[in-house]
This record gives structure tokens, C-alpha cells and sequence, in this order.
């Protein structure tokens, strides 16, 4: 009899565990995007680019001076595209004393009904500096992103949104 009462509550803790680590919460979503955040200020491209799913797109216009341009990338192109950014603000770093910002804020997250997914509608900043010149670009994006659960792990499957891209020639 123990033995059973044992297997059952071992069950039970067992199942508790699996449903917990297999679906997304506000909590969950919040916690990527604080992840993904400090990727982006680490320079980590290798581990913002794990953080997508295999079949991710990112597919929005980005506005600026020289006109609006429309962006369309897979996740191949996204994560070759942060190991370049990433790898010149590294340079320019070194050269010349460029502090990055980056800000992430969460408009509003809807949980899936199975909880498998989210819908989370997100701003985002991000803008550079050289020292005594003050800032020299800065991109504004407002997205809607959809966040799914594979084999456990939260991954961001699609993101669609609009941009603004402003450079040291552009009034801020």
C-alpha cells in the first residue's frame, strides 16, 4: 500500500513538472524577453539566435531618411544579421567608446488556449552613442511576436512589425 501511495504522489509531482515545463504563462514570456535582452546587451548572437525556432520569420518595413524598406528574414538571415551587428559594435567599442541601449517593453501578452503559444505585442529601443558626439543612431520597432513551447523550451516563432530608424544626419 505505501508503495502505491508512493508511485501515485511520485506520479503526480512527475506530471505537475511536465505541464509546468510544456506551457507559457506571463511569467514565462517575461522571462524570455528579460533573456533576450540580456543576450542583446552581452553581444551573445549565438544565444539570442537559439532563442528562435527553426522555422522563424521576421517579416516588417523599417522607415528611414532614404525611404521605407521592407524586411523579410528567416532565421538563418536573422542570426547572420546579429552576429554582424554584434560583431561591429564590438569594433566600434574598441575604437571608440560606443555605449549601446536597449529597452524592451511588453504592451500586452495573450496566452494561447492550450497554452502551448502566446501573441505578445512588444516595443522596442535600441540606440547608440559615442561619447562627447551624444547619439548617433537609434530604431524604434513596434512588433507583434508569436512565442511557442518546443520540447520544453519557450522559442520565438514569428515576428511582424513596423520600424523607424533614425541616424546622426536625422533629427531625433
Amino acid at each position: 500500500m505505501r508503495v502505491v501511495i508512493l508511485l501515485l504522489v511520485a506520479i503526480g509531482i512527475g506530471s505537475w513538472y511536465w505541464n509546468r515545463q510544456n506551457s507559457i504563462d506571463e511569467e514565462s514570456v517575461t522571462r524570455f524577453y528579460d533573456t533576450a535582452t540580456e543576450h542583446v546587451l552581452n553581444g551573445r548572437g549565438k544565444e539570442l539566435c537559439a532563442m528562435l525556432t527553426k522555422d522563424f520569420t521576421r517579416t516588417g518595413i523599417n522607415s528611414t531618411s532614404q525611404g521605407r524598406l521592407q524586411e523579410n528574414f528567416n532565421k538563418d538571415e536573422s542570426c547572420d544579421k546579429y552576429n554582424k551587428m554584434f560583431e561591429s559594435l564590438a569594433q566600434a567599442g574598441r575604437q571608440g567608446g560606443i555605449s549601446t541601449n536597449y529597452q524592451v517593453t511588453i504592451e500586452h501578452i495573450e496566452i494561447g488556449k492550450d497554452r502551448k503559444s502566446a501573441e505578445v505585442k512588444v516595443a522596442t529601443n535600441i540606440s547608440m552613442a559615442v561619447g562627447p558626439i551624444g547619439r548617433i543612431a537609434e530604431t524604434r520597432d513596434k512588433s507583434s511576436e508569436t512565442l511557442v513551447i518546443r520540447n520544453g523550451k519557450l522559442l520565438l516563432q514569428k515576428s511582424e512589425g513596423s520600424a523607424i530608424t533614425r541616424t546622426i544626419g536625422d533629427r531625433f
